[in-house]
């Protein structure tokens, strides 16, 4: 067993990867943000908790998106009405990170245009299948080909071959860019089939969220790294344009409601009307049309409770692994990028000046002390076992603020 534990580390986290993995993050110069993953559910379609950040005098919203893996055009749908560039210190700042996952078959890569995310499922030999997010970037017009594509092609250092269209803007580019801090690719890439059409990541990291990329799918740069070494070539690709999510989480419902930024008119209450009805077999109370109501005013792109529709479900017994504790969020995330690599679901909660990394949860005992001596193994932090109960999902109160619930 300890044979086959050192070649799949040796496999996954080579020195020249994490050589790599450094350099790249001493480049942008900050502290690295891991994506967001989850032990996928096996019946349910909604995973994440919405956080909550306590702004410093120097955060803005740019920032704190990078900092906890969100994009800004979803942190700002989430916190409006607040200055993006000029933040209060202590003021209290919605992390979305609870999400509906796409509708469809939950394998490879799922691309969802109108909230600008990526899903990845992965189903490692040992452990529960996986789920991965990640925030991203469109063009201006939030190009992208819609349909069903697989990756061709991984790429390390990609050139960039620049559209005819962006020369006759600027004649001072060359016919094609080679890699370095100039090429907007960035570090890496996925070609998809069909020619010519990327994930990649950024020379420019502050523009996810943004519309500005230039037709292909651009990710953060600590994200596409992570990304590229956990697929394969003819990892299938699938790309929707899906604004209203919804889905189930021990029994209630969950309605996630995306709005193109700059657009501002008014819900359409019948369209909203018809597609309820149309997906929800029983009837519901006054109360739960007024909350999708207001789900579906706001837009806020949060995945919200709307409605109770069965008995929440009693769990079976879970573990989770307490990693290590930090005095800084940042430093927390560093382990949890080092993690993410090895498919680990991860998760940090910071509370009274500590934040913990924890993983999990688990239900198969075996497997998570097997993982327990992978972790000290390569991080040589020593984990302690900890009950995990499921926190239950309750209704939010009706008001304005509804999906922002503690």
């Amino acid at each position: 067993m300890a044979d086959k534990y050192l070649k799949s580390i040796a496999k996954l986290t080579g020195p020249r990867y994490w050589l790599g993995i450094a350099l790249l993050l001493a480049s942008v110069g900050i502290h690295p943000a891991a994506a967001l993953t989850y032990v996928l559910p096996e019946r349910d379609d909604v995973i994440g908790q919405v956080q909550f950040a306590r702004a410093q005098a120097s955060d803005t919203l740019l920032k704190l998106a990078r900092q906890y893996d969100v994009g800004y055009a979803q942190i700002k749908a989430a916190n409006p009405g607040i200055d993006p560039q000029h933040l209060q210190e202590g003021q209290r700042i919605v992390i979305p990170t609870r999400f509906v996952l796409p509708r469809g078959a939950r394998k490879g890569i799922v691309v969802n245009i109108a909230e600008q995310r990526l899903y990845h499922y992965s189903y490692p030999e040992e452990g529960p299948p996986l789920v991965s997010t990640y925030p991203l970037s469109l063009g201006p017009e939030g190009q992208a080909r819609s349909g069903h594509f697989h990756i061709e092609q991984r790429l390390r250092k990609p050139s960039w071959t620049v559209p005819a269209s962006v020369r006759a803007a600027n004649s001072a580019l060359p016919a094609v860019m080679p890699p370095g801090p100039k090429n907007p690719l960035g570090e890496y890439g996925l070609m998809l089939d069909g020619g010519g059409y990327m994930i990649h990541g950024t020379n420019q990291p502050y523009s996810i969220g943004m519309p500005v990329s230039r037709g292909s799918i651009r990710l953060y740069p600590e994200d596409m790294a992570v990304l590229v070494h956990r697929v394969n070539k003819d990892t299938p690709v699938r790309i929707i344009n899906d604004p209203f999510k919804y889905g189930y989480r021990d029994g209630m419902l969950y309605f996630e409601i995306h709005k193109p930024e700059g657009v501002s008119s008014s819900l359409n209450l019948a369209a909203l009307v018809n597609k309820v009805t149309a997906i929800i077999p029983t009837t519901l109370w006054s109360a739960d049309w007024q909350r999708i109501r207001i789900t579906g005013e706001q837009a806020d792109g949060i995945a919200t409770p709307v409605a109770q529709l069965g008995t929440a479900p009693s769990h079976s017994r879970q573990w989770r692994l307490q990693l290590a504790s930090f005095s800084h969020y940042a430093q927390a995330r560093k382990l949890m990028l080092q993690l993410e690599e090895l498919g680990v679901p991860v998760t940090t909660e910071c509370d009274a000046g500590k934040c913990r990394v924890m993983a999990g949860p688990f239900h198969e005992v075996a497997y998570m002390r097997d993982l327990a001596k992978r972790i000290k193994w390569i991080t040589r932090i020593k984990s302690i076992t900890r009950p995990y109960q499921p926190q239950q999902d309750t209704l939010p109160p009706l008001g304005q603020t509804i999906a922002l619930a503690d």
